[in-house]
């Protein structure tokens, strides 16, 4: 008959936190023999690379290490920029740009007065294209090219 096993369930795994001086001390060393293995299998590549002069996998390297201090001040610099974020979004700060701007115009907005005069002022024609930088001209030569759209001073 066979064991049926796979009905039961890990819902937990048991730490392996060394206790004694014994115990602490083949912890290290198990962690001491993976890393000269790896650095074993590091040795025996580039070697392998040197003797069929194949590019460098693991190049020197003389980069400094980053430190425990700089790099709690990293993560310290992170954390408040987001915790800064949170802060005014709950507060209602605006993040900048156009954020509250209606009607999607970036521009001043016209006062109620503006809006009349626009509205009832005389208007002016518009210059076709065909007569490209037609305001830039002297007033006498745009009366020359046309009398009815030339401004009036």
């Amino acid at each position: 008959m066979r064991n049926y096993i796979a009905n039961k369930v890990i819902s937990t795994v048991k730490a392996n936190v060394p206790k004694t001086a014994v115990e602490k001390a083949k912890s290290k060393l198990n962690i001491a023999i993976q890393k000269t293995k790896g650095s074993g299998a590091k040795l025996k590549q580039t070697l392998f690379e040197i003797k069929n002069k194949l590019p460098l996998t693991f190049k020197k390297s003389n980069k400094k290490s980053e430190s425990k201090s700089e790099s709690y001040k990293r993560i310290q610099g992170e954390n408040t920029k987001v915790i800064k974020s949170m802060l005014d979004k709950a507060t209602g700060k605006k993040d900048g740009g156009r954020m509250g701007l209606k009607f999607g115009s970036g521009t001043k907005r016209k006062t109620n007065v503006q809006k009349i005069k626009e509205t009832f002022s005389p208007k002016q024609k518009k210059v076709p294209n065909k007569f490209k930088g037609f305001s830039k001209l002297p007033e006498k030569v745009q009366q020359k090219i046309d009398a009815k759209l030339a401004k009036k001073v």
